[in-house]
């Protein structure tokens, strides 16, 4: 018998398929308010939007009763994870099917047709013979690795350089999944500000080391866990794709020889004293990019701890930490849903954190508040000019 779904709170934490028929109902938009996601995808990726409905009834079924036992020991702490992963290993099974998948034409083609994905499909979809499928929902992660937010790392460097900082960087990227983000500095950029200016990414600091923490680190090397990474981009999203592998070609291209990214694997409260090791006269950049949604509240408690003293284990301006996290509280639509923050030990020995920008979580344009940037280069200019 299938286990009574209980109530899912969309800031809380489910274990298995708790409130999973009402997640894929109702997910939160960027202000937490409950909405349908087949509304938003419907607009977005229509075959989503229809893939989503007729999941919401195969949880209801036979699926529901197998995903159940495959997910009896697993927690989930954001309201869209779970949608997401079953939505990617449906399309991961579906690349991998060179055009014999049930769901191909709505999960492989471009554009994807909706129209073609029928409740029969779904349903053959989902079969326990679809072992790829299932073995991607007992095993895997969403892990999009995003590269666009890798200006939440590139826009700061090059603003501490124009304020005079000439220190070289220690690049380490928190839950760094592939470790894209820590090479796609050698990708086009492409941010600008609201009035259509180019954001500058350069001249930036020298990095000299890259390193990306994760608990499941992926080597795209492999074309299985590059197919992955795809499988997590929605269809239509050709812009998206072509970035993605271009950053997988580049990291490919750099993953030997000197100043190589390394991926390690630590979990992310062990990450703060792990970045103790890491050499003194170096300023260490750390960056993050939608973290904390998929830390539990203790997890995330104690890494945040971790890091604002190993920030104060350093010297002023020793460290800076960079995140590009969701802030719903002060979002007006989805353009500016996250925020770009900093935070360091100032030249009076104090923690600061500034907000240095709002943006989408796949950052295009940025809403830059010049009075945070300024107070940024002004202390670590101040120390360069010092020095």
């Amino acid at each position: 018998m299938r286990p009574v779904a209980r109530p899912f709170s969309l800031a809380g934490m489910a274990r298995g398929i708790d409130g999973l028929d009402a997640e894929l109902f109702a997910e939160g938009d960027f202000t937490g308010r409950p909405v349908r996601p087949i509304e938003i995808l419907a607009v977005r990726e229509p075959a989503y939007g229809r893939l989503l409905e007729l999941l919401r009834e195969a949880v209801n079924g036979d699926f529901g009763a197998q995903l159940a036992e495959v997910w009896a020991a697993r927690e989930f702490h954001s309201p869209y994870e779970r949608p997401l992963m079953l939505l990617a290993a449906l399309r991961y099974d579906a690349l991998s099917a060179a055009g014999t998948h049930p769901l191909h034409a709505a999960l492989a083609e471009t554009p994807a047709n909706a129209s073609t994905a029928s409740a029969a499909a779904m349903a053959d979809a989902l079969a326990k013979r679809r072992t790829r499928f299932w073995q991607c929902v007992r095993e895997r992660a969403v892990q999009t690795n995003e590269t666009t937010r890798a200006v939440t790392w590139c826009w700061p460097l090059s603003l501490l350089a124009g304020a005079g900082e000439r220190r070289a960087v220690a690049l380490v990227d928190i839950g760094a999944s592939a470790g894209l983000n820590l090479i796609a500095d050698a990708l086009p950029p492409l941010w600008s500000d609201t009035a259509s200016v180019p954001i500058a990414v350069a001249p930036r600091l020298e990095v000299v080391s890259r390193i990306g923490f994760d608990i499941a680190p992926l080597d795209v090397r492999h074309e299985d866990t590059a197919r992955w990474l795809r499988a997590c981009v929605w269809p239509s999203d050709a812009a998206r794709l072509s970035r993605l592998d271009q950053a997988i070609a580049c990291f490919r291209a750099t993953s030997t020889g000197p100043g190589a990214p390394q991926l390690v694997t630590c979990s992310l409260p062990d990450v703060p004293a792990r970045l103790d090791a890491l050499p003194p006269g170096e300023l260490i950049v750390c960056m993050q990019s939608i973290v904390r949604d998929y830390l539990s509240a203790a997890e995330r408690e104690r890494y945040e701890r971790g890091m604002r003293a190993f920030l104060l284990r350093r010297p002023a301006r020793g460290a800076l930490w960079l995140e590009l996290e969701l802030d719903p509280a002060h979002a007006t639509s989805p353009a500016d849903s996250a925020a770009i923050s900093a935070r360091f030990v100032a030249n009076d020995g104090a923690l600061r954190e500034l907000v240095l920008a709002r943006t989408h979580t796949h950052p295009q344009q940025l809403f830059v508040d010049e009075a945070a940037v300024a107070t940024l280069q002004l202390e670590f200019g101040r120390a360069a000019r010092a020095e």
